[in-house]
């Protein structure tokens, strides 16, 4: 997943957080998590190595960086099936594996939450986790994703509802071109409904734009 927050898009596929794609046959078999204890945190990756393109910055670029940890969080949250968090993930902690060496001590940053960039971040993992709790559909077994390139997608139905994850995880404008199954309006949770004339979305977003639509209001 860190490629894809860095905006690096030819190994960004992160379609391994689906269960079936390890041969399981129930989503409680797995559990999947953006960074662990024994690699480097997605922040600290994205501010010294992410991609730029004109005015866009990752590298070196706090809150456009975490803008692009918040995108990947509501896709993580949206994979059936549990989920870790390594602490402090959660603000975007970017302290380097190597600091005070591999296995060393690492500083808690609580001052993390006094910074507004930050305590975003925070608050959305928090929007993020209470949508999973409170709507079955993001224990689905009915799932279809697209996670290569810029422009990624999870679709998620059950009988009552259809929900669907997209974000640009390039650093340009692209195009996204996708089937919802159904015109009508739909939902955003994080941003401003959209009225589909036809099943197929389509809409051009920046980079970093992402949006979580539903068919019936997610809880």
């Amino acid at each position: 997943m860190n490629e894809a927050t860095m905006g690096w898009l030819g190994s960004s596929d992160f379609s391994w957080g689906f269960y079936a794609k390890h041969g399981f046959t129930k989503s409680d078999g797995l559990v999947t998590y953006a960074e662990s204890h024994d690699e480097e945190r997605l922040n600290y990756k994205n501010i010294s190595f992410g991609n730029m393109s004109g005015t866009y910055l990752i590298k070196g670029n706090l809150p456009t960086s975490l803008k692009r940890e918040e995108m990947a969080a509501a896709f993580l949250f949206s994979i059936p099936g549990p989920k870790m968090v390594w602490q402090f993930g959660e603000l975007g902690y970017d302290i380097s594996i190597d600091f005070n060496g591999r296995t060393g001590e690492k500083p808690i940053k609580w001052d993390y939450f006094t910074d507004p960039n930050r305590k975003t971040l925070y608050d959305a993992y928090s929007k993020f986790i209470k949508l999973k709790k409170n709507n079955s559909i993001f224990n689905t077994t009915n799932s279809a994703y697209s996670l290569t390139g810029g422009v990624k997608y999870i679709k998620l139905s059950d009988a009552a509802n259809t929900v669907v994850v997209v974000g640009n995880f390039d650093v340009i404008n692209q195009n996204a071109n996708i089937d919802f199954g159904a015109p009508g309006t739909w939902l955003d949770a994080v941003g401003n409904n959209v009225n589909l004339s036809s099943n197929i979305y389509t809409a051009t977003l920046a980079p970093g734009e992402y949006h979580i639509f539903s068919k019936t209001a997610l809880r």
